[in-house]
């Protein structure tokens, strides 16, 4: 399938590993051509480094994303390099474990920062380039918890709901120009994120990590957890010609986990 995506410029947060990166290694082997964001500058060059050995165009920013000016330099930086932005995928690793009573003020904010208001940051700063050139695609990266909270993963799913309700009251407000907005929700992908969060568990309870693991899997009705490069692919789509009427959409990419629609 032709995705027509070939050209089109886009920013990926989050791109130095995990799901970041698997999606701008699937965006750039399409023809796109990819601004990587990433808080560690060297694994983002290192990634970068490889890709172009490969004939992609790519281009790094490193910062932060709960730095409220790092949108406005992106979209400018890819405004300067390329003349516009046409696709933006928000990503970003989440926030502690812990049930709420654990977590302090500081906490909450940083998540909010991270998790939620860096993707109005940068939706806010993409979405004036897209409307004038009548095509756009945002596709922000959440997680099941938020249609399925846990007590241990309230900042996520507080934060992570939040982008849910945002996006479906953009993706309204920007249909008429040509411009989606959706939000993929992974279930456990073996990413470095999750292998952590798994080893903090079987610490915390006194277990064998690979028990873990394998008991975690077992519970997912495809026995398994994803591969990274399987949500870029459901990205990639969402964020082509082809994939532009759907909008609005809270899909749960997930081997059949969550019990919600």
């Amino acid at each position: 399938m032709n995705l027509e995506i070939q050209n089109r410029t886009a920013i990926v947060t989050g791109a130095s590993k995990g799901m970041g990166l698997a999606t701008v290694r699937s965006l750039a082997r399409e023809g796109a051509r990819v601004l990587m964001l990433a808080r560690n500058s060297e694994a983002l060059e290192r990634a970068a480094e490889e890709l172009r050995t490969q004939q992609c165009t790519v281009e790094t920013l490193a910062g932060d994303v709960s730095d409220p000016g790092l949108a406005d330099a992106a979209v400018a930086k890819c405004r300067d390099l390329w003349g516009t932005v046409d696709i933006l995928v928000n990503n970003a690793g989440g926030p502690p474990v812990g049930g709420f009573l654990e977590h302090d003020a500081a906490a909450w904010q940083s998540a909010l920062q991270t998790n939620l208001l860096s993707v109005v940051r940068f939706c806010k700063a993409a979405a004036p380039l897209m409307k004038a050139q009548r095509w756009g695609r945002i596709v922000s990266i959440t997680s099941t918890i938020a249609k399925e909270p846990s007590p241990a993963m309230v900042l996520s799913a507080t934060a992570r709901a939040g982008v849910a309700a945002f996006t479906k009251s953009i993706a309204a407000e920007l249909a008429p120009f040509n411009i989606s907005a959706n939000v993929i929700c992974p279930g456990g992908v073996l990413t470095d994120r999750l292998q952590g969060l798994l080893q903090a568990r079987a610490t915390r309870e006194k277990r064998e990590f690979g028990e873990l693991l394998k008991e975690s899997q077992a519970s997912i009705p495809a026995g398994r957890f994803a591969a990274p490069e399987e949500i870029a692919d459901l990205i990639v789509f969402l964020a082509s010609e082809r994939g532009g009427y759907v909008n609005g959409v809270h899909l749960s990419v997930d081997g059949g986990l969550t019990k919600s629609f």
